[in-house]
């Protein structure tokens, strides 16, 4: 029999360790696809971060999709924006649609149902600011939270519709979210963008994935009400139920369409974007005025809120700060019942 030399053997080994690596990223790039919910936020260190980092309460849910396609989205209700991603090695790159990169992540841990990314800094992933995000799947994110005595609509003859919440809600099909699915098809959205105005509407979609029971309870006009009605019917086989344990199940979604001129929202920008600076250089009583002339433009602006409750807290006016946070929850854009639990109780 033929004696393999030494180099040879090198070159097989070589070759093994190629295959070896290839596999192991193709297996990451498998393991990266699905729903990621973000559990936590800190610096690449683990340090925890300061309560004026608005991130650190948000809720942040990734989707990767095959086709290179990234949701990322601040509210479970919805899809959200649409992004390309590549993955090089380690390194998860995201794209906008004209191919330009936009933010680069690198892997630090993944696996089936965990993933731990850190955000790339103006030097690097060395930065010491840099920061690091932590992913579970959102399968294992819904079964840690529990079902609540609100979370229920109404009963009737043995049968439960449920309002959407976290823990349970349908899932819209297709290459967009829900909400830019019905933007594309309302088009007098356009002619009443600059006005003051909300829309609001309910459905529920059945354990069948079908809509029915739709209500307007706001509404902008009747031209647009008919062409979300209409959208929300070309939507109907278009739904995953919601699920409870394994079983599909009724559930309230909404649609919500609001509109702030520009009167409004420039002047509400602009004062936020100063209340923050003023924060960074920890002057939280120029902060907390900026805020609340943002809030007098824009009332219901969640982030002013927050910031506004972050500066009274620092300012010692504790009982603001809390009565703040609760309307920051009630909101329902972010998770602030921790903060609520360390400060308020």
């Amino acid at each position: 029999m033929k004696q393999i030399s030494g180099t040879m053997k090198t070159e097989i080994k070589k070759i093994w360790i190629i295959i070896l690596i290839f596999f192991s990223i193709q297996a990451n790039a498998q393991d990266i696809f699905g729903n990621w919910i973000k559990t936590k936020v800190s610096y690449s260190d683990g340090t925890e971060l300061p309560d004026n980092y608005a991130i650190k309460f948000q809720y942040l849910r990734y989707t990767f999709e095959k086709g290179n396609k990234l949701f990322m989205s601040f509210a479970f209700d919805d899809k959200g924006t649409a992004f390309n991603f590549e993955t090089k090695a380690k390194i998860i790159e995201i794209k906008n649609s004209y191919g330009n990169i936009i933010n680069s992540f690198q892997i630090s841990k993944i696996s089936s149902n965990e993933l731990i990314i850190i955000q790339k800094g103006n030097n690097g992933f060395t930065d010491n600011d840099c920061l690091k995000y932590y992913f579970i799947k959102e399968k294992d994110y819904q079964n840690q939270l529990p079902v609540k005595a609100s979370d229920i609509l109404l009963i009737n003859k043995n049968d439960t519709v449920y309002k959407a919440t976290e823990k349970i809600h349908a899932k819209f099909l297709g290459d967009k979210s829900f909400f830019d699915f019905c933007s594309e098809n309302t088009p007098e959205r356009d002619k009443v963008m600059a006005t003051n105005s909300l829309f609001f509407a309910t459905f529920i979609v059945r354990k069948n994935g079908l809509v029915d029971s739709i209500q307007v309870l706001e509404n902008i006009n009747n031209k647009f009400e008919k062409q979300i009605r209409k959208a929300l019917e070309k939507s109907k086989r278009r739904w995953i139920a919601g699920e409870l344990n394994g079983n599909k199940v009724d559930v309230q979604m909404t649609i919500s369409f609001k509109f702030i001129s520009s009167s409004s929202f420039l002047p509400k920008y602009n004062y936020l974007q100063k209340g923050k600076i003023a924060m960074t250089n920890l002057d939280f009583t120029r902060a907390l005025t900026y805020f609340d002339l943002a809030l007098e433009k824009v009332p219901s602006d969640y982030e002013s809120l927050y910031y506004k409750a972050i500066c009274e807290m620092n300012l010692g006016n504790k009982n603001a700060a809390c009565e703040d946070l609760e309307k920051v929850k009630t909101l329902g854009m972010m998770q602030v019942d921790e903060l609520i639990e360390k400060n308020c109780k």
